[in-house]
């Protein structure tokens, strides 16, 4: 089956910009041109892009796929080159989902926070009480550390939110 610039464009939901853009990069290769200099697409450009596609969700940016299809051209002697790219692109992303994980984490902590000061509050107890961290007074204490790479981890985090288990600390001042 052959395409035009347009059709790809709606088959991919990718823009006529992005795929012209990746074709004058080296990305998008097979493109044919008509008698008038129109592009056309066949099923190799269209296997291309899809490859590009799925490289770019794996992790890697443009000119890492780039500088993969291009050790593609030396065939079967680029496979531990190319085996040596991917396992980077996926180092990157298990670096990625940790920080996610971290942020859920984060986020969990203070859903549950604020669901248990909300049930104090319906309660007629102290919702600073409930949840301490977060106080009318802003972010006073914090039960979590800067490590020194950058990363929050849990001090010793609440293991439960029940207005009677936490008593409010007073504040630490930072060194």
């Amino acid at each position: 089956m052959k395409y035009s610039i347009s059709a790809l464009s709606r088959k991919t939901g990718l823009s006529i910009h992005t795929l012209r853009f990746y074709e004058k990069e080296g990305l998008l290769r097979y493109v044919e041109r008509t008698e008038s200099g129109r592009r056309v697409y066949g099923e190799a450009s269209l296997g291309c892009l899809l490859g590009v596609l799925c490289m770019k969700q794996a992790g890697m940016t443009l000119p890492q796929i780039k500088a993969f299809m291009d050790v593609t051209n030396e065939g079967a002697a680029s496979l531990p080159k190319r085996l040596e790219m991917m396992l980077s692109a996926r180092d990157e992303l298990d670096k990625l989902k940790e920080a996610i994980n971290r942020g859920i984490q984060l986020a969990d902590f203070f859903i549950a926070g604020c669901k248990n000061a909300m049930e104090a509050l319906r309660n007629g107890a102290d919702p600073e009480e409930a949840f301490p961290y977060i106080t009318r007074d802003g972010i006073i204490e914090f039960p979590f550390q800067l490590t020194e790479d950058g990363k929050l981890e849990p001090d010793t985090p609440p293991e439960d939110f029940s207005p009677k288990s936490k008593k409010r600390r007073k504040p630490t001042t930072q060194k």
